[in-house]
């Protein structure tokens, strides 16, 4: 084998391994972004139930803040 071959040789093996990496990082960064994907859907969800609890809660205290208002003897 001469030094040439050899050369190829060493550069087609140092292109595979390359290759291999990038498609290893690849299935890395895809699974980070599917897992803070899902994360994110989750606190988004979260966050939604919560404002929607609230708003049910203030809605609940301002009408019961208005019957006060509105019953008899209530002070004017």
């Amino acid at each position: 084998m001469s030094y040439v071959d050899a050369g190829y040789s060493i550069a087609l093996g140092v292109l595979f391994l390359y290759a291999v990496a990038l498609v290893l990082r690849r299935r890395r960064w895809e699974r980070a972004m599917r897992v803070a994907e899902q994360t994110a859907h989750a606190e988004q969800t979260e966050h939604r139930a919560h404002v929607e609890h609230q708003a049910h809660t203030e809605h609940a205290e301002h009408a019961e803040h208005a019957e006060e208002q509105t019953a008899p003897g209530a002070r004017s």
